[in-house]
């Protein structure tokens, strides 16, 4: 049963968003303008691997615990115990893949520290996604949260001192974030270990079904990652350093608006995984989705606005070509928050796979249109591929929720009075013959 009402946890996410975007924005502020938009470009480029490589190589396992957690397939201590197992397997695998991808792409531009040093952040930052997964299924939203914000604001604190007191550029930035990652690591994994009492034994059956499940959720995860990185692994190879810098910084902008659907989709993922009635958690993720578009479209109209003052104050006048990239991709980032609220609910039903047959038209329909409008338009002609493709993955996944909930595209859509109503008489769900009632009649609880 979860601890506290939707409408308090989405809140506590988005506030720990919050303070995360505001640390992340920190850092990129200090990295633009400090390695210039050449420097920025080879410090996003530099990441682009290992993200990708690790939504691979983690099995989805984060979220896997959260379906284990949730619908209790296992002995609780057992079931985290195997997480940590698997852990020590997916990093070891998760730094040669990457390596040996690095060496594949022989990107005459990167140093071989810095490639050594992105390598060493992976066993701690996948870490921290599982971590997190672990508290996310016992639905203790508030220590998720901790483990979302402090590495990044610790990073930010590192990362002002090696670039900008030392001077070490890429280098510092590097150092910053692995120490930032790490310390949260062990601090975290002592806490598990103090109430969980951690074995690190091998159990083939609990380690057989989070792999089985997880590989869904992987797969889900890299199709997601690939959407969202291969315009800048294509840019890599059709575009300048410096174009890569005013697309990566323009993209990383407009993504905040996402901090909404977020924070929506992690108590979402948590409350259906550990829910006895889907039909009820069904028209909470359609209440989601009313109420996110809007608000969504409202914060994009005021970016539009506010980008061409603002951008070249905080990031200085180098990033002016950003001004375009921002105002291009809006339209495809605020049609895929449907997509990610409602992803969230199927992940929290074990079922990933729909996702995955989502992605794969979109992803291939993204690098067609990549390939056509970058040497036309260049990174405009980026943006506009991640326009169409994310349009054309939302569009197909409300048929399919549709189907599956049976609920109509009016109650998927369109927001109603009553729906304000409901978030404002949200509170702490109770026990008893009150719950059975609600879930009966399948009414809504935030």
């Amino acid at each position: 049963m979860a601890k506290h009402s939707l409408i308090r946890d989405i809140s506590g996410v988005m506030g720990s968003n919050i303070l995360a975007m505001v640390s992340t924005l920190g850092i990129s502020i200090l990295l633009s303008r400090v390695l210039g938009p050449q420097g920025y470009g080879l410090f996003t480029s530099l990441y682009v691997v290992p993200q990708v490589v690790m939504g691979l190589v983690q099995l989805g396992m984060s979220r896997s615990a959260v379906f284990h957690l949730g619908h209790k397939k296992f002995n609780e201590c057992q079931t985290i115990s195997s997480i940590y197992v698997m852990l020590c397997m997916t990093s070891t695998v998760g730094i040669i893949v990457s390596a040996i991808a690095y060496a594949i792409l022989n990107n005459p531009l990167l140093e071989t520290n810095w490639i050594l040093l992105a390598l060493c952040i992976i066993p701690f930052a996948l870490g921290n996604i599982y971590t997190s997964g672990i508290f996310i299924g016992k639905e203790d939203i508030q220590t998720s949260n901790k483990i979302y914000w402090i590495p990044v604001t610790l990073n930010l604190i590192l990362t002002a001192i090696t670039v900008g007191i030392l001077q070490w550029g890429i280098t510092g930035a590097l150092i910053a974030n692995l120490l930032a990652t790490a310390t949260i690591f062990f601090v975290f994994l002592l806490r598990i270990h103090h109430q969980y009492a951690l074995s690190f034994r091998f159990d083939t059956k609990i380690l057989k079904s989070l792999a089985s499940k997880g590989l869904g959720f992987a797969l889900a995860f890299v199709m997601l990652q690939l959407n969202y990185k291969v315009d800048i692994l294509l840019l890599q190879k059709l575009a300048k350093p410096s174009e890569i810098g005013y697309y990566a910084l323009g993209v990383s902008v407009t993504e905040q608006l996402w901090l909404l659907p977020y924070a929506i989709g992690v108590v979402l993922m948590s409350r259906t995984a550990n829910a006895t009635n889907e039909r009820m958690m069904a028209k909470t993720t359609a209440l989601m989705v009313r109420i996110c578009l809007p608000a969504a479209l409202i914060a994009a109209l005021v970016l539009i606005a506010l980008t061409p003052p603002l951008l070249p104050l905080i990031f200085g006048k180098s990033f002016i070509p950003s001004i375009r990239v921002v105002q291009t991709i809006l339209p495809g980032i605020v049609i895929f928050m449907i997509f990610r609220i409602i992803e969230s609910y199927f992940a929290g039903l074990g079922k990933p796979m729909l996702s995955v047959m989502t992605l794969i038209p979109s992803l291939l329909l993204n690098i067609i249109l990549n390939l056509l409008w970058i040497p036309r338009y260049g990174i405009i002609g980026s943006a506009m591929a991640t326009n169409f493709s994310y349009a054309f993955a939302t569009i197909i996944f409300l048929f399919v929720f549709q189907k599956y909930s049976r609920l109509s595209f009016k109650e998927l859509l369109i927001l109603k009075p009553s729906d304000l109503q409901r978030l404002k008489k949200g509170g702490r769900e109770n026990g008893g013959k009150e719950m059975r009632r609600r879930e009966e009649e399948g009414t809504i609880r935030v």
